[in-house]
């Protein structure tokens, strides 16, 4: 009778020792395990994971004046040259404009994105004889500016211009130019250089398959 009392007691006090030790060991088992799944914070956030707006667009339409201010800061870089052509590049985030001099010398500007400043250039172009009057017989026969070139594309498909240029085809001086409509579609219009009527206008075929 006393051995079972004696072994009762130690038992009883073992226990009492080992239960706190035991809940101890549990607690410290489930905060481990379970608070960074269910801590606040400890995942990615939605805003986070998710793509920013606008990223993956294939088209960056230019701000309203962006392109007209490209031009006009190439062509204060060149003092008295005229404009040949411009047109978007690296996804929007800037703009390439040719410019030449009257005798048909070509200089290359690149600006920022609204155009306000050069932020590269102006780099000469080493143009041989050909080259040279070819660039300054467009100069002559273009009747019309830039600035009216484009007021006659949006005439002709309201949007925003991304590039505007000057070439003759078939003895016809041109100003042919791209403008994306509020649907995002790019049109290719062509106006005659010498009487700013429009030539001819279609679809980007990559874009809808088919002429307007």
């Amino acid at each position: 009778m006393t051995t079972h009392t004696t072994t009762s007691t130690a038992r009883r006090a073992a226990l009492a020792l080992a239960l706190p030790l035991i809940g101890g060991l549990a607690l410290a088992g489930c905060s481990g395990g379970s608070a960074p799944a269910s801590a606040p914070g400890t995942g990615p956030s939605p805003a986070a994971s998710a793509p920013a707006a606008g990223t993956g667009a294939s088209v960056a339409v230019p701000a309203d004046g962006a392109l007209a201010a490209a031009v006009d800061t190439a062509i204060a870089a060149v003092p008295g040259s005229a404009l040949v052509s411009v047109d978007q590049e690296a996804g929007g985030t800037s703009w390439e404009v040719v410019v030449a001099e009257q005798d048909g010398r070509e200089h290359e500007v690149h600006t920022a994105a609204d155009g306000s400043a050069v932020t590269a250039g102006p780099v000469a172009d080493a143009d041989d004889p050909d080259d040279l009057a070819d660039t300054a017989a467009l100069l002559r026969g273009a009747g019309i500016g830039h600035a009216d070139a484009a007021s006659a594309i949006t005439g002709a498909v309201a949007g925003t211009v991304t590039e505007l240029g000057l070439d003759e085809d078939g003895g016809r001086i041109l100003w042919e130019g791209d403008v994306v409509d509020s649907s995002g579609v790019t049109h290719a219009v062509r106006v005659d250089a010498g009487s700013g009527d429009v030539v001819d206008r279609s679809v980007d075929d990559s874009a809808t398959g088919s002429d307007d």
